[in-house]
């Protein structure tokens, strides 16, 4: 039996092995960040200060060391007894050079360590090829050693000083001075006081800048806390609202950012304010679509049912047919009777489907007083038991009555006059008198809008030359109140059942009527408005009026 062995995987292949992903690092917060930023200008500042202050009094204390030295150079050069010394031989010695009486012995320069002199102080005196040196270490004056000796002499008298590093001493702050005979004095003065305070002040300034600054981080870091808290609510609202079940068909009303956290004028409350407009439109959108799904469903209902009253006719009708139990004639007077029904209901429903498509209408110069008559004659052949009225403008002023065009589709403009004048006649008992006028509107000023830049425009229904009106108005009862605010939309009717009211032509109302006069109306760039009251109701439809050219 053979033994299979994994085989290792080329090295392509294992270069292509998916590997391990890195954890992504976590983003700091943005008060993190600030109160990092807080503190390292706070330090910087901190330091900046403390160098600038240490070096302000560096730079004092060595100015005052040189005017201490301008005046030492002063008292050595015009000390009693120079001349006398200098004439003296020069000897270097490391012993002290002061005797018990305070006599100089020989090598010492005249003046130092009397008074002025102070710890630390150093002077050399060269004359006539003679060299006398000294400082004061321990409150005793000693030589200094030949190779200090050479370096303090090449310092050069230019009224500047310098410092010099000395052996076995230190740093030194030196002055030179050649006076008119030729003697040549350096004086000096240690600077490791001036280092040991520049040092000490600078720890202090620092530790007490470390403890100002944490202070100030630890301060900063609260206030920031607090400032960013209204920037938290902001995003838990906005949280609140990512996480809701927005898809849901019951709509709950979302939460928005309070009232102090949209304050005006601060960086956060825009954002608050921007949040609670967005919310806003959200909500508005969420609402309009629920009501428009509610509408959907309604309206399939509402179809469903109207369809299925002529198909349930039509159906009974014909297995009557079938079985001989009705007149041929009867029944198919009835089920053409429901298919003609049906057929004008489906005609309606595909005619608001393409309005709600936008389809545009046809935009050709309509007369509107043509139109008028012809539907008052078919008014009074559909309705015999209503007194039927027509208004048309008078004549005047070089006007005739052919005068109320528009741009519209004469189709549609008929269809609107057909459906007001059926609208009044199914809905008002017999007897009623109805009146159908069309006319003219002079340009109203309230119908224009002017913008910033002078453009003028018109409010729907409305032209620069005015507009022209179709009226249908009843003396009927009115609508009832808890219809008007709904009378223009699809499968109202003035019957509260679901049942169609009926009239004498066996006609009745599909509640699509006054829907499909909006729709075209809105097409035509028109609008249409209603009164209604117990004297009874009117309908106009505006349109704007054609200009001609």
């Amino acid at each position: 039996m053979s033994l299979l062995r994994a085989r290792a995987p080329e090295p392509e292949e294992a270069s292509r092995s998916p590997r391990r992903a890195r954890p992504e690092k976590r983003a700091r917060s943005m008060a993190t960040r600030l109160t990092v930023v807080l503190a390292l200008v706070v330090f910087a500042a901190v330091v900046l200060v403390v160098a600038s202050s240490a070096m302000a009094m560096r730079s004092w204390m060595f100015h005052q060391m040189d005017r201490s030295l301008e005046e030492t150079l002063v008292r050595v050069e015009h000390a009693d007894g120079a001349a006398d010394a200098l004439s003296l031989p020069a000897e270097r010695t490391d012993a002290p050079l002061k005797d018990p009486e305070g006599r100089f012995r020989d090598g010492a320069p005249p003046g130092l360590g009397g008074p002025g002199s102070a710890e630390g102080e150093l002077q050399v005196v060269e004359r006539d090829g003679l060299v006398f040196s000294g400082i004061v270490k321990d409150f005793a004056i000693t030589s200094l050693s030949e190779k200090n000796l050479q370096i303090l002499r090449s310092v050069r008298a230019d009224h500047r000083g310098m410092s010099v590093d000395l052996d076995g001493l230190g740093r030194y702050w030196v002055r030179a001075k050649e006076s008119a005979d030729g003697t040549r004095i350096v004086v000096g003065q240690s600077t490791g006081q001036i280092d040991r305070t520049t040092v000490v002040s600078t720890g202090l300034g620092l530790g007490l800048g470390a403890v100002v600054a944490l202070g100030a981080v630890f301060a900063g870091r609260r206030w920031i806390s607090r400032e960013m808290a209204p920037l938290a609510r902001v995003a838990a609202t906005a949280r609140g609202i990512a996480d809701s079940d927005l898809g849901a068909g019951e709509i709950e009303p979302l939460s928005r950012v309070g009232a102090e956290d949209a304050r005006a004028g601060t960086e956060v409350g825009d954002v608050g304010q921007a949040l609670n407009t967005m919310i806003d439109n959200v909500e508005s959108a969420l609402t309009a679509r629920a009501v428009s799904e509610s509408k959907l469903r309604q309206f399939v209902a509402d179809a469903s049912h109207e369809l299925r009253t002529p198909l349930a006719s039509i159906q009974g009708y014909t297995q009557l047919l079938q079985r001989d139990s009705i007149e041929s004639g009867l029944a198919l007077s009835r089920i053409a009777s429901e298919s003609s029904r049906m057929s004008g209901l489906v005609e309606d429903l595909l005619l608001l489907a393409r309005l709600d498509a936008g389809r545009e209408l046809g935009s050709s110069p309509v007369d509107l007083v043509p139109l008028a008559i012809d539907t008052v004659s078919d008014a009074h052949a559909a309705g015999p038991d209503h007194v039927w009225a027509l208004e048309l403008p008078e004549a005047g002023d070089g006007e005739d009555l052919l005068g109320c065009e528009l741009a519209g589709d004469e189709a549609a403009l008929r269809q609107v006059f057909a459906n007001l004048v059926s609208n009044a006649r199914v809905h008002t008992p017999a007897g009623t008198r109805v009146v159908i006028s069309v006319g003219r509107m002079p340009v109203d000023e309230d119908d224009v809008q002017v913008d910033r830049k002078g453009n003028r425009s018109w409010r729907k229904g409305s032209g620069p030359a005015g507009s022209v009106f179709l009226r249908v108005a009843d003396s009927g009862p009115g609508i009832p109140e808890e219809l008007r605010a709904t009378v223009f939309d699809r499968f109202v009717r003035g019957d509260s059942s679901r049942t169609r009211a009926a009239s004498p032509g066996g006609g009745g109302s599909s509640g699509l009527g006054l829907s499909i006069v909006s729709s075209i109306t809105d097409a035509l760039n028109g609008r249409v408005e209603m009164e209604t009251g117990d004297g009874g109701t009117s309908f106009t439809a505006v349109f704007p009026r054609l200009v001609e050219v």
